[in-house]
């Protein structure tokens, strides 16, 4: 089912239901920069872009499980190529934070740096996949563009090494991303099963 056509099955118009939720997905960023400007606080853009960004992408991966768990959910579907581009905005924000508090010889470094090297690779995959995520690459590539965006698994968990390489305390980084890990196991094994006929 394409988005578009769990848009009309959801009964509301398009256009306005998407613009109101890319103003829900805006909010945490509207929250930061009121936090700055507005209350004067002293909100680090660089982590909480990155941790909105990471927890954007768990919920646009978890779709497809829950389809498979619980049928269609239209609503959801229908936004979830909007969560998986905001999850890159803010990544982009992330990455834009950080190169402006660091010098040149710094970012050469980061390149054979294993905590951030796969940050870089992860950065680039999800470039492809938000350039190719409108209504018109997915006519032009056809069945094509479900393989291209299976890259999304592999980026998913170089961001979990970033993450978890980066952060003090790496525990909340397995709670978080624990739940996509059951339900991605879960689906393995039922894909396993159905072509095994049981």
């Amino acid at each position: 089912m394409t988005d578009k056509n769990a848009s009309e099955q959801a009964g509301k118009n398009p256009n306005t239901s998407i613009y109101v939720f890319w103003l829900v997905l805006a909010l945490p960023l509207i929250g930061l920069l009121a936090n700055k400007y507005i209350l004067h606080g002293k909100p680090n853009f660089f982590i909480w872009t990155g941790e909105i960004s990471t927890w954007l992408l768990i919920v646009s991966m978890l779709v497809t499980p829950l389809k498979l768990m619980f049928g269609p959910l239209p609503w959801l579907q229908t936004r979830r190529r909007h969560i998986g581009v905001a999850a890159f905005f803010y990544a982009l924000a992330h990455l834009a934070f950080w190169l402006k508090e660091v010098n040149m010889p710094d970012i050469l470094r980061s390149f054979v740096r294993l905590e951030i090297l796969p940050g870089w690779i992860a950065m680039a995959i999800f470039t492809i996949l938000a350039i190719t995520s409108t209504d018109g690459w997915v006519r032009k590539l056809g069945t094509g563009w479900k393989t291209l965006h299976y890259w999304v698994y592999p980026a998913a968990a170089l961001t979990f090494i970033h993450w978890a390489m980066t952060r003090p305390n790496a525990i909340s980084v397995y709670v978080y991303f624990a739940p996509l890990l059951v339900l991605s196991v879960w689906r393995i094994l039922r894909y396993r099963r159905r072509m095994r006929g049981i």
